[in-house]
């Protein structure tokens, strides 16, 4: 008996000392295998933010397309309506010189029965010289109510024209209305405000990536293309008042001149934020990666050609290529646009790093 409660007494003893090991087994284990937030978590995450990203940039490209179709339409109209109004113009003069003629030829007309009613009570009798002048007489009578037939017939075409003229303005000069237009407008503004948002949210995430998990601080941005620096930043050179010197226009990145299909590679380590169509331009839209770095570094590449070759949440490397030269957005020739920000603020990417 002594023996047996003994025992009980060094398994309870034990049971107090592996309980607590063991929830700290349980406790370091999950803290090892459970994947990091911005990591792994990251991907529920990143798949969410990508997701909508797809979604705003597909619902602002549509926008784009329907306004882009609304305004050929109401161009087209208009060019309609143009047309209709100088073809009712001409209807309406047309009617106006009938309106004329038939005047002038009722007038004739009133006359010559007149005259016809005048000859026979002079003339009652067919023998003579009426029987010269009263066929003569019918004859011109006859003639000139066949042509104020004719014009009248005119009349009523150039009536039906004009309906039709009118009817035609009406149908078309409503269908492109400008409120069409700018509610298309408005729905590719709130496109334009989510992708925005998504592409912050994520470039804000991969910062911090490329901070956990790549290098403290980026030293140089490399070039991403071979070519010929077309447009340095600063000033454009473009000043509105040059004898103060102030700037007109100022170019927010670096253009690098190069031929269409030339490899453009990453300046750095680090991680897509976005691949896609900027939420930012006006009009024509340029193909655009932005990658995220360590340092609270960005960098954007602009007028890519349209070929997803990375996605958002891809870790690159430093020369890795990530796009093609192309001519998407304003351009007036091939080449990349190359930005660097540094805490959402531009800088000057030949000196960033350094």
């Amino acid at each position: 008996m002594f023996r047996a409660s003994r025992a009980s007494t060094r398994f309870e003893l034990t049971s107090r000392l592996l309980t607590p090991l063991l929830a700290l087994a349980l406790v370091f284990s999950a803290g090892v295998l459970a994947p990091d937030p911005v990591e792994a978590g990251g991907t529920s995450v990143i798949s969410s933010v990508r997701a909508r990203q797809l979604s705003a940039e597909s619902a602002m490209r549509r926008a784009d397309r329907q306004i882009k179709q609304l305004q050929k339409q109401r161009g087209n109209h208009k060019k309609l309506l143009k047309a209709a109004k100088k073809k009712l113009w001409l209807t309406i003069k047309r009617r106006r010189a009938a309106d004329a003629k038939a005047a002038v030829a009722g007038t004739r007309l009133g006359e010559l029965k007149l005259t016809l009613a005048r000859e026979t009570r002079v003339r009652p009798n067919p023998a003579g010289i009426q029987k010269v002048d009263k066929p003569k007489l019918r004859g011109r009578i006859t003639k000139l109510q066949k042509r104020v037939r004719k014009l009248e017939g005119t009349l009523r075409e150039a009536r039906k024209k004009e309906a039709g003229a009118r009817k035609l303005k009406r149908s078309r000069a409503n269908k492109p209305t400008p409120a069409r237009i700018s509610a298309r407008k408005r729905e590719r503004g709130r496109a334009e405000s989510k992708l925005s948002s998504a592409i912050y949210q994520m470039t804000a995430l991969s910062k911090d990536r490329a901070g956990r998990f790549g290098t403290s601080s980026v030293k140089r941005f490399a070039k991403p293309a071979k070519g010929r620096i077309s447009q340095t930043y600063g000033c454009t050179g473009f000043s509105t008042n040059p004898r103060v010197g102030s700037c007109g226009h100022f170019h927010d990145g670096v253009d690098i001149a190069a031929p269409v299909g030339t490899k453009v590679k990453a300046s750095a380590d680090g991680y897509v934020a976005y691949v896609g169509w900027s939420p930012w331009d006006t009009g024509d839209r340029a193909y655009v990666v932005i990658i995220g770095h360590a340092g609270n570094y960005e960098s954007v590449y602009a007028h890519l050609q349209p070929k997803r070759k990375m996605r958002a949440g891809q870790k690159v490397k430093r020369g890795q290529v990530i796009g093609t030269v192309g001519m998407t957005g304003l351009t007036t020739g091939p080449h990349v646009h190359w930005e660097i920000r540094k805490g959402w603020s531009n800088t000057n990417p030949l000196k960033a790093g350094r």
